[in-house]
């Protein structure tokens, strides 16, 4: 892995405009989820919800089901799960995903092992694990160099305002305006949610 001071004075050199956004953060905090079943239910919880939500939500679930683990989490009711916050249908795609950790189709030590494109491919054959789910596992709980989830809103309102864009950047517009980033477009998204929040 190249070292953050590595990539910072590359991605200086690639565009000029991320220096302002370097300079502003003294402390870049990495976005980090824990490997396996735990960081993919986590990110389940944190789809389409605040952070403070989410994560509300989180540790209340995970202090029903401990430790955290597939088998654990299917012998937890419905009910109880249902007062943590966690909707009917999130319920669903973490019941799903604990069961094809059990039934072995879902095999992280295989999966880790995948590249970017093959692994995205394989999460994203979860129902409830579409490409922002499986960008940010990557990112957040693999420490991938080179990923960028472009349906992020907090990416997109990000780079508008780094760019100075009129309007929030289409997924598309987001990934032609990430090329010049490359290989390194996983510590720029740190950066720009750094600034965000």
């Amino acid at each position: 892995m190249t070292s953050q001071k590595e990539q910072l004075s590359y991605l200086l050199k690639s565009d000029k405009d991320l220096e302002e956004l370097i300079k502003s953060i003294p402390i870049i905090v990495p976005f980090k989820r824990e490997k396996g079943f735990e960081g993919l239910v986590r990110l389940i919880c944190e789809q389409q919800l605040s952070v403070a939500s989410a994560k509300a939500i989180f540790d209340r679930l995970a202090k029903i089901v401990s430790p955290f683990e597939a088998k654990n989490f299917l012998k937890v009711s419905k009910k109880d799960l249902q007062i943590t916050g966690l909707s009917r249908q999130k319920i669903d795609y973490c019941t799903g995903l604990a069961n094809a950790c059990i039934a072995g189709d879902l095999d992280f030590t295989n999966l880790h092992r995948l590249n970017d494109e093959d692994l995205r491919k394989e999460l994203c054959k979860i129902k409830g694990v579409g490409k922002w789910t499986a960008d940010c596992y990557m990112l957040a709980s693999l420490k991938r160099e080179d990923i960028w989830p472009v349906g992020d809103l907090g990416l997109q309102i990000s780079v508008q305002k780094l760019k100075k864009l009129s309007n929030r950047p289409s997924e598309m517009e987001l990934e032609e305006i990430s090329i010049k980033w490359k290989p390194y477009r996983t510590l720029v998204a740190n950066m720009l949610w750094n600034s965000y929040d």
